[in-house]
């Protein structure tokens, strides 16, 4: 009998330490996108109006912040990143950088504590560049970079 509530004390923690925890949801919305398609190009501003409507669909994150957790998004995935780093101003996601050979694009998203303004760059990886070379007449994509700024406000829940 002692195991059993033994159990029961532990699965009441457990419950109560999730249900403690300082979860932030915030809801996003694009308010900059920018692009350039070549290395010696600037970055251009597109209007927003000018965009496909995915790109305007809210995004949202949550965070436990007691923990140093990010919950997830609907923009910003695992498998984008190799781990979060929580400081007192900015919130970053941790890139695999350039050199990552698994994947066509890498993503350095931070988010910004004091203004709420979430950045997004996306570029492509040094493995599509090579791959892209190889192939006449192609282009490899290098310099190809896209910029999507967007204004994060805390909200209560995420549904």
């Amino acid at each position: 009998m002692g195991m059993k509530k033994l159990f029961i004390f532990f699965l009441i923690l457990i419950i109560n330490s999730s249900v403690n925890a300082k979860e932030v949801n915030l809801a996003c919305e694009l308010s900059k996108f920018f692009t350039k398609k070549y290395m010696m190009e600037d970055l251009k501003q597109v209007p927003l109006s000018k965009l496909e409507p995915t790109y305007l669909k809210k995004v949202t994150l949550s965070f436990d912040m007691d923990n140093k957790k990010f919950l997830g998004s609907n923009l910003i995935y695992s498998s984008e990143y190799k781990s979060v780093l929580f400081t007192e101003d900015v919130i970053y996601f941790m890139t695999k950088g350039f050199k990552n050979n698994s994947d066509i694009f890498y993503y350095d998203s931070r988010l910004n504590r004091m203004t709420g303004e979430l950045t997004r760059v996306t570029k492509v990886t040094e493995s599509y560049v090579k791959s892209r070379l190889k192939i006449p007449d192609a282009d490899t994509g290098w310099g190809w970079e896209q910029n999507e700024v967007y204004q994060c406000k805390i909200i209560d829940k995420l549904f």
